[in-house]
C-alpha cells in the first residue's frame, strides 16, 4: 500500500507511539488523519497541523471503551473524510490493579474500533477496503509474571485480530488485518509501575526486570508500524524489536478442527 493520499485513523494518538504513528503517516503523505484519544495534547496537535498545512488533522476526544461513542466517531470521520483506508489502533493503558478498566480499554477498545472500522471500510458496505493494524505486545506472546492482566488483554488482541485476518473475511470486505507486538518501548504508560501491579511483593524483582530490558523509542516503533502497513500481509503477527519487524509464525496446535469450508 502506498500511504500517499490515504485517509487514516489512529487511536491513542495524543501521545507516545500513537502520536508518532500519526506524525509518520502525515510525513508519508496521508491526506487526512483522524486522532481518537481520551487525552488532550493541544501543543502537539498544533505542531502537527502547522507542519502539514495542506493535510487534514482531525482530533476527536473519545474513550475507546465507549462502544456507542466509538461507533458515532467513525460515522463522523466517514462523513468528513469520505472514506477510511487505514486504521492503527494503539490506545491502551497499564494498571493491573484496575482489572475492569484495563479489559475495557485495551481489549474492548481494540474491538470497538476494529468493528466500527469494518463497518465503514468494507467493500460490502460501499467502502474501499484497506488495512487495520492492532497493537498488542510481546507479553501477549510470552507471559511476564508481573503483569498478568495487561498481558492477558494483549494476548486477546492477537487472537481477535488473527480471526478478522482470515481470508474469508478479506474476500468479502477487502480489509486486511495485522497485529504488531512491540518489545519494551520508552513511553510514559508505565509511570509509577509498582503502584499499578497486583502483587507489590514483586516490586524489587520488577525493577530488576525493567532495568535489564533493552528499550526502543516510540518513533522506532511507529516507523515499523508504517512498514507493516506497506506490507499489507493479511493476518500477520509481527514483533517489533530493535527497530526491526520480525514476522512470527503462529503455528496451529489444535488438530481436531473441522475441515476448511
Amino acid at each position: 500500500m502506498t500511504l500517499r493520499g490515504k485517509n487514516a485513523v489512529v487511536t491513542g494518538g495524543a501521545g507516545g507511539i500513537g502520536l508518532q504513528v500519526a506524525r509518520q503517516l502525515l510525513v508519508a503523505g496521508a491526506a487526512r488523519v483522524a486522532i481518537i484519544d481520551i487525552q488532550d495534547n493541544l501543543e502537539e496537535f498544533v505542531k502537527l497541523r502547522a507542519a502539514h498545512p495542506t493535510q487534514s488533522v482531525m482530533i476527536i476526544k473519545m474513550d475507546v471503551a465507549n462502544k456507542k461513542g466509538v461507533e458515532a466517531t467513525y460515522e463522523e470521520i466517514k462523513k468528513t473524510f469520505g472514506s477510511i483506508d487505514i486504521v492503527v489502533n494503539v490506545a491502551g493503558i497499564f494498571n493491573d490493579k484496575d482489572v475492569q478498566r484495563t479489559l475495557l480499554v485495551n481489549l474492548g477498545g481494540i474491538m470497538n474500533s476494529s468493528l466500527s472500522a469494518l463497518q465503514y471500510m468494507s467493500k460490502e458496505n460501499g467502502g474501499n477496503g484497506g488495512i487495520v493494524v492492532n497493537m498488542s505486545s510481546v507479553v501477549g506472546l510470552d507471559p511476564m509474571f508481573i503483569i498478568p492482566v495487561y498481558g492477558a488483554t494483549k494476548a486477546g488482541i492477537i487472537n481477535f485480530t488473527r480471526c478478522l485476518g482470515n481470508d474469508k473475511f478479506y474476500q468479502r470486505s477487502g480489509i486486511r488485518f495485522a497485529t504488531v507486538c512491540p518489545g519494551a518501548t520508552m513511553t510514559d504508560m508505565f509511570t509509577n509501575f509498582t503502584e499499578k501491579i497486583i502483587f507489590p511483593e514483586t516490586s524489587d524483582e520488577t525493577y530488576k526486570i525493567l532495568d535489564r530490558l533493552s528499550k526502543q523509542s516510540a518513533t522506532d516503533v511507529a516507523r515499523c508500524i508504517l512498514s507493516v502497513l506497506e506490507k499489507e500481509k493479511n493476518g500477520a503477527v509481527y514483533v517489533i524489536e530493535g527497530k526491526r519487524i520480525i514476522p512470527i509464525d503462529m503455528k496451529p496446535y489444535w488438530t481436531g478442527k473441522e475441515q476448511a469450508l
